[in-house]
């Protein structure tokens, strides 16, 4: 009787060893490439105007590749020296370093009217809802087939962020509570 309990016992064990308890959310391997929605090499230049100042215009670009803990990083922003360090995998989602960590910041994988977490602290908690297939059309230019990018903590009032991409050229209007940019032109390598 002792060793038909202590079978059931280690049985029981081996299988709640084997049970999934992650909190974490189910990531979904993508399908396809999503990399032509932000081509990220070094060299190439974003120019943006913000709403209302259409005269005056602001540069992105991508700095420099770095390597960390063999993993290749670009440094993507205003300035060298203040800008993200992004990471882009091999199907094109973009993580930023922040904290030593790759945080998943652009989900292409996720599907019209999804969802995902964007965590940067307990405090800073997005929740990220996309949708695909949005045409943008400004000072004629037309950009069809984008990718919106909707972040909000629901905790904090006034943390809501907007980012379009269009395919074969990345950002094309970026909006916070304090701006609203758009795409003027751009130079890619």
């Amino acid at each position: 009787m002792k060793k038909i309990m202590l079978c059931a016992f280690v049985c029981a064990l081996v299988l709640g060893c084997g049970e999934d308890n992650s909190t974490e959310p189910e990531t979904k391997e993508p399908t396809e490439d999503s990399s032509f929605f932000f081509p990220l090499q070094v060299g190439a230049i974003w120019y943006y105007y913000e709403e209302g100042h259409a005269d005056a215009t602001r540069s992105v670009r991508v700095w420099d590749a770095i390597t960390l803990d063999d993993t290749t990083y670009v440094l993507y922003g205003n300035k060298s020296s203040e800008a993200d360090i992004l990471y882009q995998d091999k199907w094109g989602r973009v993580y930023k370093r922040f904290n030593d960590k790759n945080l998943l910041w652009l989900d292409f994988s996720v599907d019209d009217g999804g969802t995902y977490h964007y965590k940067l602290s307990e405090k800073l908690d997005y929740m990220v809802t996309v949708t695909r297939r949005l045409t943008i059309d400004y000072d004629d230019q037309k950009f069809e087939n984008c990718i919106q990018f909707d972040f909000e903590v629901p905790t904090i009032e006034n943390q809501e962020e907007t980012i379009i991409l269009a395919p074969d050229v990345g950002i094309v209007k970026h909006e916070t509570v304090y701006y609203t940019r758009y795409l003027k032109s751009w130079e890619l390598q």
